[in-house]
């Protein structure tokens, strides 16, 4: 962010900070954005600011479209481990892939829009189970926009993963670019994170960096940066690999990250030039990427693996007595002993000596541990209480 803001612009900045409303939130940043002078330097930030309003736009469309009606038939109840939506182009074959995956009975059709409210099913995999939901259409089959876009990408938001499916009939290549410019509209990232910040804004204290990982900036970077846009006081917290930029992102666009699958069906009828932009345009992403045929039935249970593995999840089973449990409790990746016995309960945590874990995470089956002691998929755990 430039140093030199006028002083008006970082007054409005600061508004946007304080703002409850989006209402507020809008009328802040467009009158910092008016305030901006409009030259290279501030190039970057302006493009946020007008990202970000576009993103609280939505949102209040969203939240309006919702008001119409008594009853909001776009609501998904999570259920299961891990909740996936499915999100794509009208007649990409969402009905027919949620059909072949779960035990949901969606209307299948050969025209436009026969999906208008989210469609759960569950889905198992191995011993977890995995929520699917289909999502009303993003886009028309001329890649437009639909009366339903808002208020899907608000459930994508919601949800733990994303699946994107592209339709190889209708030039996927331009479809994965029209999707990836609403997620961005939106304020969702689906490409992997290098690190995290979180700011937590304090009423005393000053500045406070806590790094758990790489910075690349300064610490007067960071005060700067922060008194640029009202805040005073806040302890931030850095997470893995982070930059200046990020912190910048994070004050002026508050994304939220999705982890993401990329699915092309219907891969037959794409040609080998596509399919090759396509897998080019996907690695650059870091995106998982697989293609099926849902009316097939080809290459499902690969799909299935690679769902399972795109949320990042361990199976855990526990252990009393001698005794493993059948059903595994689910976590994420890099879960400790402490966070599964909070999982299981408070005081079970609170009281907590020490755990035995048999599987990946130790060198030595039955070997005692902390709570501390990072988890992997198929450990058996059992842990000891005082």
């Amino acid at each position: 962010m430039p140093t030199n803001l006028p002083a008006e612009a970082q007054k409005a900045l600061a508004k946007y900070q304080v703002a409850r409303t989006i209402p507020e939130k809008i009328k802040a940043l467009e009158e910092a954005l008016s305030l901006i002078p409009d030259h290279k330097g501030t190039e970057k930030l302006r493009g946020q600011l007008k990202r970000r309003i576009a993103e609280l736009k939505r949102e209040a469309e969203r939240k309006a479209a919702a008001k119409t009606s008594r009853r909001d038939f776009f609501t998904v109840s999570k259920e299961g481990d891990s909740q996936v939506v499915i999100i794509g182009s009208t007649n990409s074959g969402k009905s027919s892939l949620l059909r072949a995956l779960t035990n949901a009975k969606p209307i299948v059709a050969p025209y436009p829009f026969s999906t208008d409210k989210p469609t759960p099913g569950m889905m198992y995999y191995e011993d977890v189970e995995i929520q699917l939901v289909e999502l009303p259409a993003i886009l028309t089959e001329e890649l437009e926009e639909t009366q339903y876009t808002s208020r899907s990408l608000g459930l994508v938001k919601n949800s733990d993963g994303v699946i994107i499916l592209l339709d190889g009939l209708n030039n996927p290549v331009k479809q994965l670019e029209k999707i990836l410019e609403l997620l961005d509209e939106a304020g969702i990232s689906i490409k992997p994170k290098k690190g995290e910040i979180i700011i937590e804004k304090k009423d005393s204290g000053g500045i406070r960096i806590v790094t758990f990982g790489k910075f690349h900036g300064t610490y007067r970077e960071v005060e700067e940066l922060l008194r640029n846009v009202g805040i005073k006081n806040a302890v931030v917290k850095i997470y893995g690999d982070a930059s200046i930029e990020d912190l910048e992102e994070t004050i002026i666009r508050e994304t939220i990250y999705k982890k993401a699958l990329i699915v092309l069906n219907k891969v037959d009828a794409v040609q080998s030039t596509e399919l090759n932009k396509l897998k080019n345009m996907i690695e650059n992403l870091q995106i998982p990427f697989t293609f099926i045929s849902a009316e097939k039935k080809e290459n499902l249970e690969d799909l299935k693996e690679k769902i399972f593995k795109s949320l990042r999840l361990i199976r855990v089973y526990t252990q009393k007595d001698g005794v493993v449990s059948r059903k595994p409790i689910v976590m994420n990746e890099n879960a400790t002993v402490r966070e599964l016995a909070e999982r299981i309960h408070k005081d079970l945590a609170r009281k907590m000596k020490y755990a035995r874990i048999w599987g990946r995470s130790v060198k030595i089956q039955g070997q005692q541990v902390g709570s501390d002691h990072i988890l992997q998929d198929g450990d058996i755990i059992e842990i000891y209480a005082s």
